[in-house]
């Protein structure tokens, strides 16, 4: 709101008076920004000038950061019920979960470089993002919901009903009924209905999940991040990128954005906390109604998005950037600062997911807390308060000293609490310092969407000055996909090793620790130990009936410690190393309000006709011809296009036969495999097979490229441009 109402009192003014710098010839009659004479545009009426939309509205960041609430609940609903619904819940295997995450990323991997470079190069008169945002994100809402609401499988899980169980027409909560619950059980243990508490084996009526469960996770899980992530959210993401110039305004603009995305993550567990003390033994019924919350709310926001922001009139002209894919990331590639934003972006990244999709295992099988679904919910609510209040202060510091100041001393100073935490043992692991662990998430978690993100936009400006082209679909696809991959890296890499200590889902528990028992009257039912309880299904506070009062409920109990030191070493040791690499490269980032605006002189001077040195390195400036020649050309390094046509051929199809030997190799390999062993196989060939998705195809249309090139092309030696690129590569 502060953010808003800033733009309001202060932004005209500066604007005009930086329209005014700009433009001597501006009368003070007309100084409004829609009376402002438009930008300079070329014969297709793209713009020519560097700077746009300085002015932003408050309103316009305003309905495009309230499309990112109900992303922001798909996420943090999405990955915790993976494990909670498919693997604790429904029985799903660890490794089947792992293996089918590894192969739907995998694919999905090689997708998004085709949504991203199809975005910057195809336009519509409705512009190049919103089309895609409108077209997909209604199919990422039905499979959300589906991909958490697995409801063949999930049987009476929402609307359970315990009647038909011996002893179920006796209300369990009931005062008065607890004597006579507690006879009819005993005489149901007697005859042999009801198993003994102790009972050293019981028949499980949990069998393993199906198959067909596992194709219902695979086929929702991949349209989800598919329809979402990749063909909604790199458009959307590249749409922010260029709603305005100014170096400022984009703090802003992303600090609004931030402030939705916050609250989008509260209303799943605002919701889920409501929901978890109505059916506190039910966590599918959970997620299965604030599914239909988030539906809602993003019909909603699709609307406001649609309606309240426009994309830059160059977009709608129905010319894109013409650019192939290979070219576009080469280019991205050659990008130095970018480069050094990717070795940023990944750990820092991989902190905010870590305690998402570790933590619930961490409370439950670290601090052995039968009840952790409304801890899990508290603390994510705590994460979420930190980061609300934690905007304004992070916007205003980014403001005043800058971004990479910012990015380099919050990281720094969160750092040796993470390892710290690391050595307090879990079961001694006091509530507050999981709240203060929360705070530090969340203060992380601004930095990262705040900092980096207007950090992402400086750097595109800086690969316009090189290209003459924008090409945010690009750097958005490319961070996208490395998101796709932390994904992995963060979700299946903990629990493949999880699984190779001996983890046992729900702790080899039928039901109990929030996964709801078919009888209203048990908490828990475990090999060797079943907890009848009055009040089972309503409160975790209920003695059992019978055995030991105060005994601690077997599903919250791992067979092997290392189970446990796996969870601790990727939730705290490896968020503190990851801390370490950020703010090494927040040290080395170049590009500072200064070196920002030199950027936008030297681009407009070009543009102008003039010439331009690069604020970075100090060399001048030379772009390459946009010809389709020289398009060819940039699909090979200098070092390349100095090799003889016959060499270079040889050297292409030589590495693609190496890239298809070793994808057919994997997926013999996988198919090959026998027994358990057979899972693991399968999740780290696809984590390999996602890197050959991206090699084949870049290498196969590298060497059509080269087929189709005239000996003149190839006789041309490169150029000062090409050069260049290979020296900032």
């Amino acid at each position: 709101v502060g953010v808003c109402i800033s733009s309001r009192r202060s932004g005209l003014s500066r604007a005009l008076r930086c329209d005014r710098a700009l433009n001597p010839a501006m009368s003070d009659a007309s100084t409004t920004p829609a009376e402002a004479a438009p930008a300079a545009t070329d014969s297709v009426g793209r713009s020519t000038s560097a700077r746009y939309n300085e002015t932003l509205s408050s309103r316009t960041m305003c309905a495009y950061g309230f499309f990112r609430l109900p992303i922001s609940g798909y996420d943090l609903t999405v990955r915790p019920a993976r494990t909670a619904v498919y693997i604790e819940a429904l029985n799903q295997s660890i490794l089947t979960h792992a293996m089918i995450v590894s192969c739907c990323k995998s694919v999905d991997f090689l997708l998004g470089f085709l949504v991203g470079t199809t975005s910057d190069n195809v336009s519509t008169r409705w512009g190049r993002r919103k089309p895609w945002v409108v077209v997909c994100f209604p199919f990422a809402i039905v499979s959300m919901f589906l991909l958490v609401t697995p409801f063949p499988f999930s049987g009476d899980a929402v609307f359970s009903d315990s009647d038909d169980f011996p002893c179920g027409e006796i209300e369990p909560d009931s005062a008065t009924a607890c004597p006579a619950l507690e006879q009819c059980l005993v005489e149901m243990i007697a005859n042999g209905t009801l198993p003994a508490h102790n009972v050293s084996s019981v028949e499980s009526s949990n069998p393993p999940a199906p198959a067909a469960l596992s194709v219902w996770f695979a086929l929702f899980y991949f349209a989800y991040y598919f329809f979402s992530w990749t063909c909604t959210m790199i458009p959307y993401d590249a749409l922010g990128m260029e709603l305005t110039s100014d170096y400022s305004k984009r703090v802003s603009l992303f600090s609004v954005r931030v402030v939705f995305q916050f609250l989008g993550y509260a209303v799943p567990n605002a919701v889920g906390l409501v929901l978890s003390n109505i059916f506190p033994t039910n966590i599918i019924a959970v997620y299965a109604y604030t599914a239909l919350v988030l539906g809602i709310v993003s019909l909603a926001a699709l609307l406001v998005l649609g309606f309240g922001v426009s994309e830059r009139p160059e977009a709608k002209t129905g010319q894109g950037n013409e650019v192939p894919a290979v070219v576009a990331v080469r280019r991205a590639l050659c990008n130095w600062p970018y480069c050094i934003y990717l070795f940023i972006k990944f750990p820092i990244s991989l902190v905010s997911l870590l305690p998402v999709n570790l933590m619930s295992f961490f409370l439950r099988y670290g601090m052995k807390m039968e009840d952790w679904a409304s801890l899990y919910f508290t603390l994510v609510l705590v994460i979420l308060f930190a980061s609300l209040l934690g905007t304004p202060l992070v916007w205003y510091l980014t403001r005043r000293f800058g971004k990479r100041e910012v990015l380099m001393y919050v990281s720094g100073a969160c750092c040796p609490f993470f390892f710290a935490f690391f050595f307090v043992p879990p079961q001694s692991f006091p509530t507050a310092v999981i709240y203060i662990a929360g705070v530090f998430v969340g203060l992380l978690t601004v930095v990262m969407f705040v900092v980096l993100d207007s950090m992402l936009a400086d750097i595109i400006d800086y690969d316009a000055l090189h290209t003459g082209k924008r090409s945010e679909g690009v750097y958005t696809v490319a961070e996208t996909n490395l998101q796709q991959f932390i994904e992995v890296i963060g979700g299946v890499v903990p629990l493949l090793l999880m699984s190779a200590v001996g983890f046992e889902n729900n702790g080899g528990c039928e039901c109990g620790c929030g996964v709801a028992c078919d009888e209203a009257y048990m908490r828990w039912k475990c090999p060797g130990d079943i907890g009848y309880s009055c009040d089972g299904q309503s409160t975790f506070d209920s003695p059992p009936l019978f055995g030991e009062v105060g005994r601690q409920a077997p599903c919250v109990d791992q067979g092997s410690d290392a189970v446990v030191w796996i969870i601790r070493a990727f939730l705290f040791a490896l968020s503190g190393v990851c801390l370490l690499l950020v703010c090494l490269g927040a040290k080395i980032y170049p590009i500072t309000k200064a070196a920002h605006s030199a950027i936008l002189d030297a681009t407009e001077s070009l543009a102008a006709g003039g010439e331009a040195t690069d604020p970075l390195t100090g060399k001048a400036v030379v772009r390459s011809a946009a010809s389709h020649a020289q398009l060819r050309r940039e699909h090979f390094s200098a070092r390349e296009l100095s090799l003889s046509s016959h060499w270079l051929k040889t050297q292409l199809s030589g590495r693609l036969l190496l890239w298809l030997g070793a994808f057919i190799a994997i997926l013999a390999g996988m198919a090959a495999s026998g027994g358990e062993a057979r899972q693991y196989i399968v999740a780290i060939g696809a984590i390999c097979c996602s890197a050959l998705f991206v090699l084949v195809p870049w290498d196969a249309a590298r060497l059509q490229v080269l087929l189709k090139m005239s000996r003149a092309e190839r006789a041309v030696g490169p150029s000062a441009e090409e050069k260049d690129n290979s020296a900032r590569s």
